[in-house]
């Protein structure tokens, strides 16, 4: 059966843990008008006067349990696997104690609380409970239950307890339905405490309950009740509820001393519920006749007449006095209710209690009525994933209030309206019904403009949802593909442009788009260029790109640690997608985001381009004309001489590479006397790679069209070019065909020559280099498709490779020499035989087969 639906007020959200508190747990006590809630490793002090935060309360491990002893004002939290520890206060709310560290956020006093707080140490301890000045803690030891008291007032001025001064046991009996839970200690044992209900006393506390004179008697003894001593009933996760008196009852035979550690007698079993307890409760369930609202009584004189027990599974047993006239006993009466039970609570003969998807209400039977149906009716309030409630009051008027707190962290307040019969509706005046109208009115108005920005919200969480979809397909495609099937890919082209009246080299980036979905906002290109000991980076926004569409990205060719070109240059693409772009516009609340600070973006390597110098050359319209005879120079210069002149003598340090190396890469001179370095590659590497069948055009044409990015004329068949390096030294490129007779004098193999002429030494070494790897290339590409190779005579080779052997050597003696000596004759002889050197390696140059 339906209710209707409860006046619900939002008060605060907090921080919820992964998982939910399904997995962590949950706790909240209300009183004078604050609020104390545990999640997690904090407990939250929230003022309802105020509608605020007072302070949160930092724990180093994860809180259990929290209890409130209203006498003293003192709230005790156990943290697990460590202890219980005490927060107390002064009468301005102020901390007795220094906490570890205290911060402020957004006016909220945060406390980080450290072991000085702590009051008893022992990580066994699962559950406790504080009552009559005495502190009920209960553990776990292998297959029993252990239970201690501990007297508060004999705490020392750190708050330390000394030991016990009463230890009971008992043995864990799990039912097939709990034994798991009770292996896992996933749900804590339950506490109850209860008292003799005496006319000139007032009950002492909120969570406290007297209990009815024969009903007390009758079901714990006529001892405890002349001694008046109150009883704890704990009920266990394996189903056993057993009580045990916070007073000892002297004995005939031996007096109970503060010596004595463990009862030997069995503690009581009250029941066995056979499921895990969840809650233990009393209420008076009985109206007597002429009484009218006793719950409502403003003296809080009110007795309980009727005992609950509450399983996980929904069965509800109650315990309450039977026929006076009989003799006086007490009777058990099991009911079955709607499961799995969360939390529950009692409000005079109701007891409301939430289930995963419900908040139920069902009326306790009065004792003596006899029900054929065991199983009760509820009323239902449609309010789901509510982890834990308590009561705040009983209005006179009927109304209940009571907090909740969510799944989500959400704590609730609910105002539950006396439901009223047809009569009295029927009653009320034109007034009364006007204003009635106005209320319903008044909260349709509230409900509909909290929904308004909650439909606001999931929209956009849902737009934001689409995106992060597509985002997911694009990775997923990106990441499964290599090579020429990739779905994004970028194309690379040096380009020559006109800036500022001088020429700079750029590269063009092509970005296309091969998938179904478009590449929007949040996407960005970013392209990371690297040279030997130098690199830089550029991000591009990627705006629209649809589907089979491409978009053009212009950067330099420059690097942010080098004002000049150098080559080779390694350009690496990544697709880059910012994660925070989704939380701007759906996620105003940094504790709701979808994603972490620490993971913002989704980063898809695409392909990888070397540019070389071959690349990036400006070749002349005429070719063949020699070199000038000076070059910025008034008069000609030995190539020895010229280059002592750019090494300029200086001194090598350890660790830096040696003056003549440096010389050799980035000498600056102008020699008279062009310098010549060549590379021969075997003939049938270029017929098998780069001729075609049906062509007429020349090997060398061919290779000089592979070999340059430009757009050589093939039907010119040209056999030399003649241009400048981005840097500006001229150079010309000379190909030829020979035959090699150093590697099989009887049999000549046919090869073509490359030849590379400058008369700068920077100049000639980069553009060998980059010949090289070109070929090498060429090469290892046809070795691999099984090129047939030439008949060739080891002996030669061999005979070579020693002859560049000792030269190498020789080369690394005397830089090492000019590292160390600094005699300047030894000096200039050893540049001069260095040059002899650079030359005799690399001209003519090594066969490539």
């Amino acid at each position: 059966m339906a209710c209707a639906m409860p006046s619900v007020q939002y008060l605060a959200g907090f921080h919820c843990p992964a998982g939910g508190l399904a997995a962590h747990g949950a706790q909240l006590i209300p009183w004078k008008g604050n609020v104390y809630v545990s999640i997690g490793k904090s407990v939250y002090e929230y003022s309802m006067e105020k509608k605020c935060m007072l302070a949160v309360y930092e724990f180093a491990t994860e809180i259990w349990c929290i209890e409130l002893d209203t006498k003293t004002q003192q709230l005790y939290i156990l943290c697990g696997q460590s202890g219980i520890y005490l927060l107390q206060w002064d009468e301005k709310g102020r901390l007795l104690k220094e906490p570890m560290s205290a911060t402020s956020t957004g006016g909220v006093n945060i406390f980080f609380i450290g072991v000085e707080f702590c009051c008893l140490l022992d990580p066994s301890i699962c559950y406790f409970t504080v009552c009559h000045e005495v502190l009920v803690a209960v553990s776990m030891n292998q297959n029993k239950w252990e239970i201690r008291l501990f007297n508060i007032r004999s705490s020392d001025h750190k708050g330390n307890y000394p030991s016990a001064i009463r230890e009971m046991e008992i043995s864990v009996k799990p039912t097939p339905g709990c034994r798991d839970i009770c292996k896992g200690n996933s749900l804590p044992p339950v506490l109850l405490c209860v008292s003799l209900w005496k006319k000139e006393e007032l009950a002492v506390d909120f969570h406290e309950f007297t209990i009815e004179p024969s009903l007390f008697t009758f079901l714990f003894g006529i001892d405890l009740a002349m001694v008046n001593s109150p009883v704890v009933i704990c009920g266990f996760p394996d189903g056993q509820v057993v009580f045990f008196p916070l007073k000892t009852v002297p004995s005939p035979k031996s007096d109970f001393t503060d010596n004595q550690t463990k009862s030997s007698t069995r503690l009581p079993l009250l029941y066995n519920l056979e499921q895990p307890v969840v809650f233990l409760g009393a209420t008076k369930a009985q109206i007597s006749d002429g009484e009218n609202n006793p719950w409502t009584n403003s003296s809080n004189k009110l007795f309980c007449d009727c005992i609950l027990l509450l399983g996980q599974g929904g069965l509800m047993v109650t315990i309450t006095a039977g026929n006076k006239a009989e003799g006086g006993t007490y009777e058990f009466r099991e009911y079955h209710l709607k499961a799995p039970v969360k939390s529950a609570f009692c409000s005079g003969p109701n007891l409301y209690y939430s289930t995963c998807s419900d908040i139920q209400c069902v009326v306790i039977p009065q004792p003596g009525a006899d029900l054929q149906n065991r199983i009760l009716s509820y009323s239902s309030y449609n309010i789901p994933m509510i982890r834990a409630m308590s009561p705040i009051s009983c209005c006179s008027e009927g109304d209940k209030e009571f907090l909740a707190l969510s799944d989500k962290g959400k704590l609730m307040l609910f105002i539950l309206k006396q439901s009223e019969d047809t009569a009295q509706r029927a009653r009320l005046s034109c007034s009364q019904a006007g204003q009635r109208i106005k209320e319903l009115l008044s909260q349709i108005a509230s409900v509909s403009e909290r929904a308004s920005p909650l439909k606001s919200l999931i929209e956009q969480r849902n737009h934001s949802l689409l995106n992060l979809n597509k985002v997911v397909a694009i990775s997923q495609a990106v990441l499964t593909s290599r090579g020429a099937n990739m779905p994004v890919r970028c194309k690379v082209k040096p380009l020559w442009t006109r800036r500022l009246q001088q020429d700079c080299l750029v590269a063009s980036c092509i970005l296309e788009n091969k998938t179904d979905f478009i590449l929007e906002s949040g996407w960005n290109l970013c392209i990371h260029l690297s040279t030997e000991g130098s690199g830089t980076s550029y991000s591009f926004s990627v705006m629209n790109l649809q589907p089979e569409e491409n978009m053009e990205f212009i950067f330099p060719l420059v690097t942010e640690e080098s004002e000049h070109l150098e080559f080779p240059i390694k350009i690496t693409f990544a697709l880059v997608y910012s994660l925070q772009e989704l939380d701007k516009s759906s996620f105003q609340d940094p504790q709701s985001s979808l994603f972490s600070h620490t993971q913002s973006s989704i980063c898809l390597p695409l392909q990888e381009h070397i540019i070389d110098i071959l690349q990036c050359l400006r070749l002349k319209p005429h070719t063949g004309q020699p070199f000038p005879t000076t070059f910025h120079c008034m008069s000609p210069l030995d190539p020895v001489e010229a280059f002592l002149r750019s090494s300029g003598g200086a001194e090598c340090k350890p660790g830096q590479p040696s003056a003549i190396s440096k010389a050799i890469c980035n000498a600056e001179s102008n020699y008279a006397v062009t310098l010549v370095a060549s590379v021969r590659v075997a003939s049938v590497i270029l017929h098998r790679a780069l001729k075609k069948e049906d062509s007429d055009t020349s090997l060398c044409s061919l290779l000089f069209h592979w070999l340059l990015s430009a757009e050589l004329p093939l039907s010119q068949n040209p056999v030399e070019v003649h241009g400048m390096t981005p840097n500006g030294r001229e150079f010309r490129l000379r190909v030829g065909e020979v035959s090699a007779y150093d590697l099989s004098p009887a049999n000549p193999i046919p090869a073509t020559e490359v030849q590379i002429i400058s008369p700068h030494l920077d100049a000639l070494a980069c553009l060998h280099l980059a010949v090289i790897r070109r070929l090498q290339i060429l090469a290892e590409k046809c070795n691999q498709d099984g090129c047939i190779s030439p008949e060739i005579n080891l002996d030669s080779i061999q005979k070579q490779v020693i002859a560049r052997e000792s030269l190498l050597k020789e080369v690394k003696s005397l830089l090492d020499n000019l590292c160390v000596r600094k005699d300047l004759s030894f000096e200039s002889s050893a540049k001069k035989r260095l040059l002899c050197l650079y030359k005799e390696l690399r001209d003519p140059g090594l066969l490539l087969l």
